[in-house]
């Protein structure tokens, strides 16, 4: 007669709730009990399925991980070390240790914006000149740039002739250069999707005509601190700072110092996988930056209504897809030996986040193959 003599400690995808062992024989419980002990062995064994995904992530990654449903982190872990070159203790990957956000740091951009928006200090509808008197185009809205529907162009493919490569560049700028040569635009607003960088960085610059400060100082008070983020940084704050890591190329290589640096709003923010997790709690869960109807908008497709059909989805600051897993919403980050990725799935809460300082692809793949375990595909 079978019996389970085992006693389990259950995820149940945001709270730990131990299973206790039964004290009589399986064939002498209710049919309800009974499938309520197969069902708690089916999450332990998909939690071990996951271990073990996340611990073979964890053999090609240099960086940081973290897995979590809700309250509940399931998974996080260090691996690696800050500069590939230099493989000694005091240069591995720590828990503080922070890393280049790359493109992930839209979502922060564009959640300044909807603060403003909010506040009814600017309107997503207001004309880029509104706030940039010298803008050299038309009928280019907040929207437009919010969603990568402007049609301008990429400032990381301008001429680097046409810039000091000694000094950052900054924002400010790159508007100026956008005033001074007036580069082709690639479509009219509105009519075609093309995800490019340049419109965060004048997101960003907006940001500072609005609130008079500078646009590190506005997100830190009104974003970064009321989610709990103390330790997360700018690429322009790296003069101070001592406990993050530098960019590699697949080859080993470590990145250096490139004049693109100095512009953010489409990048630029340092984090680690403990507060990423903790912003995607307060911003995307319990709505403590923004209100719950203005966080779904930013997690909506905001780019459907154009004359063309956009190859993907894109909300503000936010990528989305809808597939065989469910409503995602998403967004991953490359920049200069960077490679990171951001996942939440609404409907159980799982945040799936990987932090890489080394461009190796070890992540690819890995969060299908997650979702693909918790769904039991």
């Amino acid at each position: 007669m079978l019996k389970l003599f085992i006693f389990l400690q259950i995820i149940f995808w945001g709270t730990c709730i131990p299973a206790e062992k039964p004290n009589q024989p399986l064939a002498q419980l209710a049919t309800t009990e009974v499938n309520k002990l197969f069902e708690e062995a089916n999450k332990t064994f998909k939690l071990r399925a996951l271990e073990a995904e996340l611990d073979t992530l964890c053999k090609n990654l240099n960086g940081s991980v973290l897995l979590a449903f809700g309250d509940q982190i399931c998974y996080r872990k260090e691996v690696g070390y800050k500069r590939l070159a230099k493989k000694t203790p005091e240069n591995a990957i720590d828990s503080g240790t922070l890393f280049e956000l790359a493109s992930i740091s839209k979502q922060f951009t564009a959640a300044a914006i909807l603060k403003l928006n909010e506040e009814k200090k600017l309107s997503l509808n207001d004309d880029v000149t509104t706030f940039l008197p010298r803008f050299p185009y038309k009928n280019i809205t907040l929207h437009h740039l919010l969603t990568h529907t402007s049609g301008l162009p990429e400032y990381m493919d301008f001429p680097d002739k046409d810039f000091n490569h000694i000094e950052s560049l900054s924002n400010a700028q790159l508007a100026s250069y956008l005033e001074r040569t007036k580069p082709k635009v690639l479509f009219q607003p509105g009519a075609r999707f093309k995800y490019i960088n340049t419109n965060y960085a004048l997101l960003a610059l907006v940001v500072e005509k609005v609130t008079q400060i500078p646009f590190e100082q506005y997100v830190r008070k009104e974003l970064l601190l009321p989610a709990g983020l103390y330790a997360t940084f700018f690429a322009t704050e790296l003069h101070n700072k001592t406990n993050y890591a530098k960019g590699h190329l697949a080859n080993r290589s470590e990145r250096p110092f490139h004049f693109h640096n100095g512009v953010i709003g489409d990048k630029g923010i340092y984090a680690n996988v403990e507060e990423m997790y903790r912003w995607a709690k307060a911003y995307l869960i319990d709505y403590k930056i923004l209100p719950q109807s203005v966080v779904e908008q930013a997690a909506q497709p905001q780019n459907t209504f154009l004359s063309f059909k956009p190859t993907e989805y894109y909300g503000y600051g936010l990528r989305i897809e809808e597939g065989p897993n469910g409503y995602l919403v998403y967004h991953g980050g490359l920049w200069r030996g960077f490679q990171n990725n951001f996942v939440f799935r609404p409907a159980d809460q799982y945040i799936f986040i990987v932090l890489s300082n080394f461009r190796n692809m070890a992540h690819i793949g890995v969060n299908t193959k997650l979702l693909n375990i918790i769904d039991g595909v």
